[in-house]
């Protein structure tokens, strides 16, 4: 939910402003809001441009993208600008700004119309447009559409009280964006997923736990199921909030028909620990789980990391190593980290990867490039929050990540993490919760196709709607998706099994945490062309 309000256009206007990936000859209007009076208004006159206004828009001086003052649509129910557009601005084609969701409190809804023959049509709705509190890092460019004139545009926008938005830097042009903005589906997969097995692995409020939250799941290099994730003792909070958390895990040697009783990984005894996320090391046969850690000491808060190892496919597991001061550095040692839970991944390259989350500040990629022994900060990328690194056949990686309502984030890089190429996957919808994505066949090792799994809470308005989506081009198309679930469902981990089908540990809610096998042919009526085998480097 964000919104973006072209509102207000209306004041004095400097025609100086244009973006750095704009075009300047095309530019009919603009303005960063810097000539026009602070405080609030109901209606302007520039010259011959009208504007009328309900509700209440401000110029502020507290914020803008460039820049002393932007404009601030506070919220209203049905707060709207008709901005009047005179001859010389009729033949619009284009619109651009930079907007900032001001907080996530609902309601919200923003939609953007234009009259053209005196008749009022609907351009996008942008709920899920704009990013609540990352300083203008929504940049906005719609295309306007049909062949008669634009005599007016109106911005309506439904907020809380007190909140809205900021708009700066807005400007008209005489031609369509190049680049428009993805406008995201309202459309969720609906579709039911044929399911060879379903059956709840931790049960919250049985063994001593509140709540069991955070799912992991990998599969081993002898085809046995590993099952982790947070026995939340006290109460379904966070580690911030109490410090009586344990990783558990349980484990199948028959493709999860049946698991061994639930054990505790980690033994720490004077803190909690959360958030556990694996790795396979394919050529050694290793397994890494990974997780956060806080002292019971309350005056402490430091989030520090621990991964411990099993050389044994998970049956038993060496001490907790702390290696944070090897991906973080100093001005990191109180600042708000954690590992991303779920899973990392073993590069074809034999390099060890995963990621930690900066809260409002990023991503960050680490990884060992000697089996675990030692390791090392590779990179960062921003914006994201919890996110997954994929390896895809190309050899190029892709980092997938939460951000905000309505959609996904995706940072590729063609240079081993070097540098990225970020964008807004509005093709994802998502109720900003943390996700899965797995590498799962490659026509470069025999298979007729590449394929590339995707396993999420599909929807804008909730954690609901556990469903999988498979892509043939390295993320840049999903198909329909189909449903593992269509009621309540947040965290979601993902394998693939010794027999190819691929194993689901995710949350209906947080009753339990729950395991769910499907088949190829279940997702999109396809087989294998030969039997599944994991690449001897890239794990499963």
């Amino acid at each position: 939910m964000i919104r973006m309000i072209l509102l207000a256009m209306t004041l004095v206007v400097s025609q100086s402003f244009v973006c750095a990936d704009e075009s300047t000859d095309d530019i009919l209007f603009s303005t960063s809001f810097e000539d026009g009076k602070v405080g609030s208004f109901q209606s302007l006159q520039d010259g011959t441009v009208q504007v009328r206004a309900t509700g209440t828009a401000a110029i502020t001086p507290k914020y803008a993208h460039t820049g002393k003052q932007c404009l601030h649509l506070l919220g209203d129910e049905n707060n709207t600008i008709t901005f009047i557009l005179p001859e010389d601005l009729r033949s619009v084609k284009g619109i651009s700004f930079h907007a900032e969701r001001w907080t996530r409190r609902a309601p919200f809804s923003f939609r953007v119309e234009v009259q053209q023959d005196d008749t009022w049509r609907e351009v996008a709705q942008l709920d899920y447009i704009v990013i609540t509190g990352a300083r203008f890092r929504s940049h906005v460019q719609l295309p306007i559409t049909g062949d008669g004139e634009t005599q007016a545009i109106r911005f309506q926008v439904t907020a809380a009280s007190k909140s809205g938005v900021l708009i700066d830097d807005l400007s008209f042009h005489e031609t369509a964006p190049k680049r428009p903005t993805p406008i995201p589906t309202s459309v969720m997969p609906s579709e039911p997923l044929e399911l060879v097995d379903s059956q709840p692995l931790f049960t919250s409020g049985t063994q001593g736990t509140h709540t069991f939250r955070i799912p992991a799941i990998v599969t081993a290099t002898n085809g046995d199921l590993l099952a982790v994730c947070d026995a939340r003792r006290k109460s379904s909070g966070d580690l911030g909030y109490q410090r009586t958390i344990d990783i558990v895990c349980r484990r199948s040697i028959d493709n999860g028909k049946t698991w061994t009783p639930m054990e505790v990984i980690e033994n720490i005894q004077d803190g909690g620990c959360s958030d556990a996320s694996l790795i396979v090391d394919q050529v050694t046969g290793d397994i890494f789980c990974f997780y956060n850690y806080i002292t019971a000491d309350r005056s402490k808060k430091e989030y520090r990391f621990m991964v411990q190892k099993s050389s044994d496919h998970g049956k038993t597991w060496g001490e907790p190593v702390d290696f944070t001061d090897q991906v973080a550095g100093p001005e990191l040692k109180n600042a708000f980290k954690f590992i991303t839970s779920g899973r990392g991944i073993q590069t074809r390259e034999g390099l060890l990867m995963h990621d930690y989350v900066h809260i409002g500040k990023g991503v960050i990629v680490f990884g060992s490039r000697d089996h675990g022994k030692t390791w090392e900060k590779m990179g960062e990328v921003s914006p994201g929050d919890e996110s997954k690194v994929v390896q895809l056949p190309s050899g190029s990686l892709m980092v997938n990540s939460r951000i905000s309502p309505g959609k996904r984030f995706i940072h590729r890089s063609s240079d081993g993490g070097k540098t990225w190429e970020s964008n807004a996957d509005f093709s994802l919808p998502d109720p900003n919760c943390n996700a899965c994505i797995i590498q799962y066949t490659a026509q470069r090792d025999g298979y007729a196709k590449d394929r590339l799994l995707f396993c999420n809470a599909a929807s804008n308005n909730g954690r609901k709607n556990l469903a999988v989506r498979i892509s043939y081009d390295g993320g840049l198309t999903w198909s329909a998706g189909k449903v593992i679930d269509n009621g309540p469902s947040a965290y979601s981990s993902m394998t693939i099994l010794k027999d190819g089908s691929i194993g689901v540990l995710y949350e209906p809610g947080y009753k339990e945490v729950r395991f769910v096998r499907f088949t190829l042919s279940a997702l999109t009526g396809e087989k294998l062309n030969k039997p599944y085998v994991p690449h001897p480097t890239a794990g499963p």
